[in-house]
């Protein structure tokens, strides 16, 4: 006899009370590719009568974010990603020093 099998809904993203009131919402984006870390986007809510309401909205902006790939992939300064680039560049002396 097949039973029925119901798929589990896992929720994607999370919204906290914060001890001010104020909510936080914070979606999963993906590995950072400088750190190797968890990267997340995350945005606070003020405290309000429809601060819930406002924070479905903006997990589902920041979920549609991650989804069309236009969250940014890391949390690295310019001065991190340049420092990572000159290691790994091929370049005569003189050049390196002028860079």
């Amino acid at each position: 006899m097949a039973g029925t099998s119901k798929a589990r809904s896992r929720s994607r993203g999370e919204v906290e009370e914060l001890p001010s009131g104020s909510l936080r919402v914070r979606v999963y984006a993906g590995i950072d590719p400088v750190s190797k870390k968890k990267h997340f986007l995350t945005e606070t809510v003020p405290a309000g009568p429809k601060a819930a309401a406002t924070a479905v909205k903006v997990r589902t902006r920041l979920l549609g974010q991650v989804d069309e790939r236009r969250a940014p992939r890391t949390n690295a300064t310019v001065n991190q990603l340049l420092d990572r680039y000159l290691e790994m560049l091929d370049v005569k002396p003189t050049t390196r020093d002028r860079y």
